[in-house]
């Protein structure tokens, strides 16, 4: 898990940031959005997906433009993009999420992959913010967990994870958390009710690469 602190200038954070709450509310059906259970009015997506496929030109500019993509062809040698998603904590709630690994939770197991977390508003425990296990060595079993039944996590007592060497992301926005697909993570409750948004992009090499998922 790295962290790269202040990659986005605050003009390409807000343009993101203004592209996904726009779309995150009343979103279109190809965005796949999740809403919380008790949310049948307001129709305000707690998770948005397919974000690039959605408006190629304007993520395609603000790639360029970021620094993303320079970040990403540091570490890739031909990146595909994968997954775009957005997630977004408005208020005080319970989405805790617990710790999993993407690479247990995919069909096809991309070796490559790596994840590029961008901070579009501040993302700290206080808020949501995420924590990762500091030892990639091990992908673990994922089952289901009541706390978060929206896909499998690891079992903290049947894997003996060490929870207490969990290590807090404290991230302001137009930072990145970076990754790779074995790297357990998750996130906090929001507990003082303050906006977190934080967009994750998946690359692959190109040699891996079998469309977006």
């Amino acid at each position: 898990m790295k962290i790269v602190r202040g990659l986005l200038s605050p003009k390409h954070t807000a343009a993101a940031l203004e592209w996904v709450m726009g779309r995150s509310e009343q979103p279109a059906g190809a965005l796949e959005p999740e809403f919380d259970i008790c949310d049948d009015e307001r129709r305000l997506a707690k998770k948005i997906r397919k974000l690039y496929w959605a408006d190629q030109p304007f993520w395609d500019a603000w790639l360029a433009e970021s620094g993303l993509d320079g970040l990403c062809r540091q570490v890739l040698k031909k990146p595909k993009l994968i997954k775009h998603a957005a997630f977004i904590k408005r208020g005080r709630d319970e989405s805790y999420i617990p710790l999993h690994q993407d690479i247990a939770l995919w069909e096809r197991k991309y070796r490559s992959a790596v994840t590029f977390w961008v901070a579009l508003t501040e993302a700290k425990r206080a808020n949501g913010g995420m924590f990762f296990y500091p030892d990639n060595s091990v992908v673990y079993r994922h089952v289901l967990d009541i706390r978060y039944p929206m896909f499998k996590c690891i079992n903290e007592e049947e894997t003996r994870v060490d929870m207490t060497r969990i290590v807090d992301a404290e991230l302001d926005a137009g930072d990145v958390l970076q990754w790779d697909a074995a790297t357990a993570h998750g996130s906090h409750a929001n507990e003082n009710g303050l906006l977190r948004v934080g967009m994750p992009l998946v690359f692959v090499e190109e040699d891996e690469y079998e469309g977006f998922i």
